[in-house]
């Protein structure tokens, strides 16, 4: 395993373990240990996310490290837990949106596909377009979802949405869209 696949699967955990972080921290009504942990797990993960960014990304790959630290400094301020469950949420729409404004340009589920193909048949191509709508919208739906579950659930059920359902439904859109890919006849 190279070194920047080791530091993605390492960034990968960090981002899908930090739900049950908050949930741990956040159930003992410690906003400030809340706080203190999420700070700590960002800058961990972010370690891993630099080391693999190319020098020119890395500015980019600081916002969101950058973003996080900003809410848990609030919500400790504040005494607000909620203000730190607001970030799954932030996240996924902000993921959403870079999808749909991609629609202007080439779709980037488009971009993704010459990654692996550069050469796209007209209906690849048109899949590709129609695939980075939904993955827009989806997302956007997502996040709308984990935010009415940060301020109107139990943690307890929040922590399940954001840290394993909305998980297993991105990998059912995921499943969805790898079955209708059109096929070459060969």
């Amino acid at each position: 395993m190279t070194l920047k696949t080791a530091m993605t699967v390492l960034s990968t955990v960090f981002l899908v373990l930090s739900p049950f972080v908050l949930y741990l921290t956040l159930s003992q009504d410690r906003v400030d240990l809340a706080a203190l942990a999420l700070s700590m797990w960002v800058i961990l993960r972010a370690i891993p996310t630099l080391v693999v960014a190319e020098p020119a990304q890395r500015a980019a790959a600081l916002r969101l490290p950058a973003i996080v630290l900003g809410f848990a400094l609030l919500g400790w301020i504040f005494h607000r837990g909620w203000i730190l469950l607001v970030l799954p949420s932030a996240t996924q729409a902000t993921i959403g949106v870079t999808f749909l404004r991609s629609l202007s340009g080439t779709p980037l589920v488009e971009h993704f596909a010459r990654m692996v193909k550069p050469t796209l048949s007209p209906a690849e191509i048109a899949h590709c377009r129609a695939f980075t709508r939904v993955w827009g919208l989806y997302l956007v739906f997502l996040a709308a979802v984990g935010l009415a579950f940060a301020g109107f659930s139990s943690l307890a059920v929040w922590t399940v949405y954001t840290g394993v359902v909305s998980y297993a439904l991105i990998a059912l859109l995921y499943a969805t869209e790898f079955l209708s890919r059109p096929r070459q006849a060969s």
